[in-house]
């Protein structure tokens, strides 16, 4: 029965993903070719593999996270603010465990990624995994929770996309408290945890909150 559940919530996945034809690829497009084409660029430019180590070490910040909102906006916008929303709504009352997977899925994108640096140009970044996990978790869970309040997958979309390059151009100390994108490769394990902690819990609560939200749409 477990087994059977867990079937027809990958059905549902494949399906939802499927369902948004050619913006399914946006992501993939962006992290295994647009990424690493600016990554060369970089070495084409003459830099030192140390300053290319560190340009993607920001790219894959800026990257990474932002693209986890993808799926989970455009896949499942139906349930959000489609007109078949409150037929749905009867035989969904919770997408935790969906938008989990979802971003499990996407989040295995990323380690593939990682380990392509690793093996083809020696960069490893995945002593930095938790940083790109935390990052990519809030954008993910964030965004999903501001569709379900505002019913509208638009705002969040934008508000993303602002944050975003905020996070690229607010340089100023007392602005890096809401910065998550990290200026300086940490250079030890608290650097890496104790900035991100709370963010991960924070980001969890909301997600959490949210499918409590989506209940009661």
């Amino acid at each position: 029965m477990c087994l059977k559940r867990y079937i027809n919530r990958l059905s549902l996945i494949q399906l939802t993903l499927k369902g948004m034809g050619i913006l399914y690829i946006v992501p993939v497009v962006f992290l295994f070719l647009v990424l690493p084409f600016l990554t060369y660029l970089d070495f084409a430019k003459g830099y030192s593999p140390e300053q290319c180590y560190f340009s993607t070490y920001i790219m894959l910040q800026i990257f990474c996270p932002f693209f986890a909102v993808w799926w989970t906006l455009f896949g499942f916008r139906e349930y959000v603010e489609g007109r078949i929303r409150e037929l749905l709504l009867v035989y969904k009352k919770s997408l935790i465990v969906e938008l989990f997977l979802v971003f499990v899925f996407y989040f295995l994108h990323i380690c593939v990624l990682l380990g392509l640096y690793c093996i083809i140009l020696k960069f490893n970044y995945f002593n930095y995994i938790f940083i790109f996990f935390v990052q990519t978790f809030a954008f993910f869970s964030i965004s999903f929770s501001i569709s379900i309040i505002l019913k509208n997958i638009a705002i969040p979309f934008i508000i993303s996309v602002c944050y975003e390059i905020f996070c690229m151009t607010a340089n100023i100390d007392f602005l890096k408290f809401i910065n998550m994108l990290s200026s300086d490769i940490p250079s030890s394990t608290m650097d890496i945890i104790c900035p991100y902690i709370f963010i991960l819990i924070s980001s969890i609560f909301v997600f959490v909150l949210s499918n409590s939200c989506f209940k009661r749409l």
